[in-house]
């Protein structure tokens, strides 16, 4: 014992105490206030160790004051930071399930002041622990007389502050390095502040958080209305008028947004054969969507995502502008950014409501924020549905389940309405259980390539089930449905195993192969059109919003988007991709090679000059697109911009965890499915086969506010590859 008291009456005794009680105590909070979704051995040490190194790193600042006060002084200074941030953290998820951010922190967002005006009441009476050590430690200091620690007035030689210092940073490199085995391109790819915290600590986040705010700051104040020239210009030559034929054939209806995950065209019209050699459709009802008289299909549509995945297919739905060169632009610029989506301007020029729907948690892709600055009224994340048990996957919420809980939602907004469905079911590495399989599985040494058929089928009976809905309640009629594959399922890599389902030998695959994968499902759904087709013309997600708009008969002129109306005669097919890489409806630019389409033979070695030099413009022109479009993101350009009898988005002035008693008051509360049909709901006229509600045991119970009972917000589990990504 009397060692003991000597080796902690030494400063690095003291420290080495201080350090270990506050590793202790972040795990303690990691494992009781925070659900990080983790799951697995590895998982769990990763967790246990990360506070290790940042702990280490901080401390280590007391260790280079060399007069004894100001020593012991700097640590319990920064001790007492290190806690704040923590406990204030604590409190805070308490509240929103997630993370404090510097954004936050400084007043920039509306979810501050609510911080700040309900902080007592997010206290609990356990909270004492987790200033414990800084209490017990200051008190042995203070205390002198009757304590065992002593301050060690000894002055500490310098190098054992940087040898300190030095095995924080090496801790926290073998840190890193087991996170990213277990999450490769963690910080490149970063989709939830959640992953960030379970792999590399808390305090790591609060820096690398702050460093980004900074970093993002400094490029918007370096930008005024003068970057915006070239890009007005541009955006101005760009529009395609619409075409008079369907301009406006929806106006006024309600617009029902469906992103397929991770479904591609490859999918559509076809058959899997089982291993009698029977054929199965994998997905049916999409394919009679498709080709129905009242369908704008396309079957040369290209997904256009980057890192962000499923995010991107948003920001280049909704804004018609592309995703970031790197990471997420939701995560990224998602908290601040000024947006002209496709939930403000539909509010703004046509008086729609906006309501965003999804099966997962509200801080996966920062989906909270952002959709905040796209202006939507209402999301409804999976707080708002039993995700308990066998009713989720991975990735949240089954689909069946999904679309059957989301109707009592639905029924309530007022038309016309916005919305957005995403679903998860079909998502990486495809897994779906026992008392749902029943759909044949492909037959390929790839055993994601075999399950990927059985959930595309199951994606397919959930949409179908939520279309009889709409005709049963009467909203089919008066709305427009767009569906949309967000991404490929199958990545490159694993590509040349599909190819013998295709009919292609994968002797042959390559890179012209791969990027037609790159191909996903685009059906706007117009009820009652007798004009439908399937266009053959080369076309791309960031075309979506300005499609839309026209069939609303909304004029896109005076809005800088970077893509075109589909249905236009004046539609470019130039469509780039984020790694540089452009389709057009003859040609692929595909790294350094030309391809023509019709062959999938490269070409650029036949070419004249002058027809190289021709070629070569058309990818010059879209990485100026491109380079368009990262300006106006990363310059947060739309501030410095607003059309004509439009106005930017004004947050709303509640948090999407608090909404429902705002939509049970809303003023438009009477044009509603519900109130229109005289205060009775439809939710019975919902119909599924799901499995997991044939005993009605797992129906969500509800509170007086229409909350379910389960607030499970499990943060869906990463699996170990890059694809692992909605």
């Amino acid at each position: 014992m009397s060692k003991v008291k000597s080796l902690l009456s030494t400063r690095m005794g003291f420290f080495g105490l201080a350090s270990i009680l506050f590793w202790l105590k972040t795990y303690l909070v990691y494992q009781v206030e925070f659900n990080l979704g983790v799951s697995g051995a590895i998982q769990q040490f990763i967790l246990l160790i990360n506070p290790i190194a940042f702990t280490v790193i901080l401390f280590s600042i007391a260790l280079y004051f060399k007069k004894t006060k100001r020593a012991y002084i700097a640590l319990f200074v920064v001790m007492a930071i290190a806690s704040m941030i923590l406990y204030f953290n604590v409190m805070f998820y308490r509240e929103f399930s997630d993370f404090l951010t510097m954004n936050i922190l400084l007043g920039s967002n509306n979810v501050s002041g609510a911080v700040v005006s309900s902080t007592v009441a997010m206290m609990r009476p356990w909270d004492i622990f987790y200033w414990l050590d800084f209490i017990i430690l200051l008190t042995a200091i203070l205390y002198k007389k009757k304590s065992p620690i002593k301050m060690d007035s000894r002055p500490l030689r310098k190098r054992y502050a940087v040898a300190t210092t030095i095995l924080g940073v090496a801790l926290f490199a073998g840190n890193l390095a087991l996170a990213e085995s277990n999450r490769p391109q963690l910080l490149v790819r970063t989709f939830d502040r959640n992953y960030i915290v379970k792999y590399l600590g808390l305090n790591f986040f609060t820096a690398y958080d702050a460093f980004q705010t900074a970093q993002n700051n400094h490029v918007k104040a370096s930008a005024d209305e003068s970057n915006l020239v070239d890009i007005v210009d541009f955006a101005k030559e760009n529009d395609a008028a619409p075409n008079p034929e369907y301009f406006g054939e929806a106006k006024g209806r309600n617009v029902i947004v469906i992103a397929m995950e991770s479904v591609q065209q490859f999918l559509i019209d076809y058959e899997l054969e089982d291993e009698n050699g029977e054929k199965h459709e994998v997905m049916p009802f999409v394919n009679s969507l498709f080709h129905d008289e009242s369908s704008y299909s396309f079957d040369n549509f290209y997904h256009q995502v980057g890192q962000g995945k499923s995010s991107d297919a948003e920001i280049l739905g909704e804004n018609s502008l592309y995703g970031l060169p790197q990471g997420s632009a939701f995560q990224t610029l998602g908290s601040t950014n000024t947006f002209h989506a496709a939930p403000n301007i539909l509010h703004q020029e046509a008086g729609y409501t906006s309501a965003a729907f999804h099966g997962n948690v509200g801080s996966f892709w920062n989906r909270n924020d952002t959709y905040q600055q796209f202006g939507y009224d209402y999301f409804f994340d999976s707080a708002f549905y039993d995700v308990s048990g066998d009713n989720s996957l991975e990735y949240g919420l089954k689909d069946k389940l999904f679309f059957d809980e989301s109707v009592q939602y639905l029924e309530q907004l007022p038309q016309p309405f916005y919305t957005k469905f995403i679903t998860v079911t079909n998502h990486f590495p495809y897994p779906l259980d026992e008392q749902n399989a029943g759909f044949p599985t492909a037959n390929t040494d790839d055993e994601t390539i075999n399950q990927y058929f059985a959930t595309a089928n199951y994606a397919d009976q959930a949409i179908e089930e939520f279309f009889n809905y709409l005709k049963a309640s009467g909203l089919y009629d008066n709305s427009i449905i767009m569906l949309y594959g967000d991404h490929y399922g199958i990545s490159n890599m694993r590509n040349p195993h599909l190819a013998s389902l295709l009919g292609e030998d994968q002797d042959e695959w390559g890179d012209f192969q791969n990027t037609q994968m790159q191909k996903v499902p685009m059906i706007i759904h117009v009820p009652g059109a007798k004009n439908g087709q399937v266009s053959h013309k080369t076309s791309g997600q960031v075309d979506m919003l300005p499609t839309m708009m026209h069939l609303l008969g909304l004029e896109t002129k005076d809005y800088l988007f970077m893509g075109q109306d589909m249905l236009s005669e004046e539609h470019d097919d130039t469509i780039p991709f984020r790694n540089g890489n452009v389709i057009t409806d003859d040609y692929s630019f595909i790294g350094q090679s030309i391809y023509d389409n019709n062959t999938g033979e490269e070409i650029q070695d036949t070419l004249s000059e002058e027809e190289l030099a021709k070629l070569n413009q058309i990818q010059e022109d879209a990485r100026k697109e491109l380079g368009f479009s990262d300006d106006l993101m990363m310059m947060d350009l739309l501030r410095f911009y607003t059309p004509e009898s439009f106005s930017n988005v004004e947050r709303n002035d509640y948090i999407y965890s608090d909404q429902l008693k705002y939509l049970e008051n809303d003023p438009l509360r009477s044009k509603s499915l519900i109130e229109m049909n005289g205060g009775q709901s439809t939710t019975d006229l919902y119909k599924t086969d799901a499995p997991e509600l044939s005993d009605d045991t797992t129906e969500p119970a509800k509170d007086s506010e229409g909350n379910t009972d389960n607030k499970d917000q499990n943060s869906s589990e990463e699996m170990d590859t890059s694809e692992a990504t909605e």
